[in-house]
């Protein structure tokens, strides 16, 4: 995925794979999801968080509502540099909540919003896990959740 065209044809390919398992079930090696991994870059500069959301919106738009999905699937973003506040200003004070949408890479993950939806409907109390994934990465503490993911950046560039 080296430019934003390639990313929403990579990610077309994907939705259309999904999609396909869903319009005719039981088909054979079809996906409940996908991940894009992104690699870091896109148009040879550093993918930056903002970047991937603005790219996103493009990706929703063109991949997703243009061609049909918008009811079936769902984009997910993670983020090395991942905030949850749009407000979040580099260099700012760190909250070890956000590594709930941190990865080693850029990744952009399609859902099925039945599956979503299911999930949902099975947990007792779907609607808390974010919250108390964030408070249990509080309480780990920033340096270790930085530690982790350095760990794994550092494994994926030894591989």
């Amino acid at each position: 995925a080296e430019c934003s065209c390639g990313v929403a044809a990579e990610l077309a390919e994907e939705a259309a794979a999904l999609r396909l398992g869903l319009d005719s079930p039981g088909t054979e090696g079809s996906p409940e999801t996908s991940l894009l991994v992104l690699g870091g870059t896109l148009d040879n500069g550093a993918l930056g968080w903002r970047e991937l959301i603005a790219l996103s919106w493009k990706l929703q738009a063109e991949v997703i509502v243009d061609r049909g999905h918008a009811e079936h699937l769902q984009i997910v973003l993670f983020h090395p540099a991942a905030t949850h506040s749009t407000y979040a200003e580099a260099g700012g004070p760190a909250d070890a909540g956000d590594f709930t949408i941190r990865s080693p890479h850029p990744v952009v993950q399609l859902l099925r919003e039945v599956d979503v939806l299911e999930g949902v409907r099975s947990h007792p109390d779907a609607e808390g896990i974010p919250g108390r994934n964030r408070v249990r990465l509080r309480g780990q503490g920033v340096a270790a959740c930085e530690e982790r993911l350095m760990r794994c950046i550092a494994a994926g560039e030894e591989a």
